[in-house]
């Protein structure tokens, strides 16, 4: 009689995974990572006709996919997507915060009312949202994580973007409540934290000054954020929770 068959270290088999802010960028490239390791993803995004180019691109490359038009910043819809993911995957094993806004870099006295608001509502309630709703879900797999795709700046302010810098940093004490909170039911939950990315929310004015603050030289592509998100979200990552990994070049070195 052969050996069962081992999966190979950071295999995803069997996993499903719900990643929002999909539609491009390093939702696009978590979304090829994951199912290059064997997930089946549910993509997420306000941008149907992108979404539905990376979902298509998943499944070009061997991979299931399906897509899901959302705006996660309402409760309602937020709780119909995961119940839609989840039906059609059949679970949840992964859930990815990926999607995110960061406009308003402004000081206190030029911080618009609207926008700090609606940056709090993408990067923290929508997460919240989301969790929330998927907590039955992942309370059934043999293998459950919540990954947030957070920002350095949630780590140290810049001192100049009070909504982002502050929407990041709920982020990530959001993230660290529910690891300990569900620590017990081995929900693992983490957080990369990269730093400039070579995506669309790097403007071109800004391109030098980004790769200028770099110890490395240059931006981190998209890929190299996915891994991370990846090794996190296989058997490879199952012993850490409650953490945020830096992926920045060394751009920031910061304290325990």
């Amino acid at each position: 009689m052969s050996a069962p068959v081992t999966p190979a270290p950071g295999s995803l088999a069997g996993r499903r995974a719900l990643i929002t802010g999909a539609a491009r960028g390093m939702g696009r490239t978590h979304a090829l990572a994951l199912a290059a390791r064997g997930a089946a993803v549910a993509l997420a995004d306000l941008d149907a006709a992108e979404l539905h180019r990376t979902a298509e691109e998943v499944r070009r490359s061997g991979g299931r996919a399906e897509a899901f038009t959302a705006d996660i910043t309402s409760r309602e819809r937020a709780e119909e997507l995961v119940a839609d993911a989840a039906g059609t995957l059949g679970g949840l094993d992964v859930l990815v915060h990926n999607a995110g806004l960061m406009f308003s870099m402004t000081g206190l006295a030029d911080t618009d009312d609207a926008d700090f608001e609606r940056l709090l509502a993408v990067n923290v309630r929508a997460p919240l949202y989301l969790t929330r709703a998927a907590l039955p879900h992942l309370r059934a797999s043999e293998a459950a994580r919540v990954i947030f795709v957070s920002s350095q700046w949630g780590q140290v302010p810049d001192g100049h973007s009070y909504g982002y810098m502050v929407s990041k940093s709920a982020q990530l004490g959001l993230m660290k409540t529910l690891a300990q909170e569900f620590a017990g039911e081995r929900i693992l939950v983490n957080a990369v934290a990269p730093g400039a990315v070579a995506t669309r929310m790097v403007p071109d004015a800004h391109y030098e000054a980004e790769v200028a603050a770099v110890p490395i030289g240059r931006l981190a592509q998209p890929e190299e954020i996915s891994e991370v998100v990846a090794f996190l979200a296989a058997d490879t990552g199952g012993f850490i929770t409650g953490q945020t990994i830096p992926v920045n070049g060394g751009a920031l070195v910061v304290g325990i």
